[in-house]
C-alpha cells in the first residue's frame, strides 16, 4: 500500500491560510527558552511568523510536549527528543561533537517512537477541534534521517484520516510513496 504525499510548499499553504504542522524537536534552549526552529518546515516558516522560537519553546515547556498550536495555524508535531546519544547524532553535525556527549535534541535523528506518538496526538487533536484539513510534511524523514518504514506506525496511523495531508517540496523516492500533486494548491513563490 502506497502512502500519499503531496507536493507543496508549507510556507505558501500558511501565507494561503491552511493550518500546518512543523516537525521540531522537544529541545529547548536553557538561555532564552526558545525551541529549535533552524531546519527544515520550521525554519521556512520562521521569517513569516515573528518570536516563533520562543512560542515554540513556551509551548514545549507548558504543553509537556505534546502536540499542539503554537501559533495561528501552526502546529508543533514532535520528531526528535530533547537530546540522544552521540550515535543518534545528525551526519552533518557529528563533527561539533565528541563520543559519549549528549547532543541538544535539534541535531538529533528523528525517533520513529515520538514520530508514531505524534501522530496519534495529532489525529485526537483534529478529531477533538473538528478541523477539515491540516498539511503535515512528511515527519521524520528529511531533517530527521529516517526511512519511510521507519514512520510506517506513524503513517499507518494517519492513512485513513481524510484531515491530515501529507506533504513535501522534494520528491520522496520509496515504494511506499506515491507523489502527487495537491489539488488546488497555492502558487509557489
Amino acid at each position: 500500500m502506497a502512502f500519499r504525499v503531496y507536493r507543496a510548499d508549507i510556507a505558501e499553504l500558511w501565507k494561503n491560510n491552511k493550518t500546518v504542522c512543523i516537525t521540531v524537536s522537544l529541545e529547548v534552549r536553557k538561555k532564552d527558552m526558545s525551541g529549535i526552529v533552524d531546519r527544515g518546515n520550521a525554519l521556512a516558516l520562521a521569517p513569516y511568523v515573528p518570536r516563533l522560537a520562543n512560542k515554540l519553546g513556551e509551548f514545549i515547556v507548558i504543553g509537556h510536549g505534546h502536540v499542539g498550536f503554537v501559533d495561528e495555524r501552526i502546529i508543533a508535531f514532535f520528531t526528535k527528543p530533547e537530546e540522544c546519544k552521540f550515535e543518534r547524532c545528525l551526519p552533518d553535525e557529528v563533527s561539533k561533537y565528541n563520543w559519549g556527549q549528549k547532543i541538544p535534541g535539534g541535531h538529533c535523528m528523528a525517533e520513529p517512537a515520538i514520530v508514531a506518538r505524534s501522530a496519534r496526538q495529532l489525529l485526537r487533536l483534529a478529531i477533538k477541534g473538528h478541523m477539515k484539513e491540516i498539511y503535515l510534511p512528511l515527519p521524520g524523514v528529511m531533517n530527521g534521517r529516517l526511512d519511510v518504514e521507519d514512520i510506517r506506525e506513524a503513517l499507518d496511523v494517519l492513512h485513513f484520516s481524510s484531515i491530515v495531508k501529507l506533504i513535501s517540496n522534494s520528491e520522496i523516492h520509496d515504494d511506499n510513496i506515491e507523489m502527487l500533486d495537491l489539488p488546488d494548491a497555492p502558487p509557489s513563490s
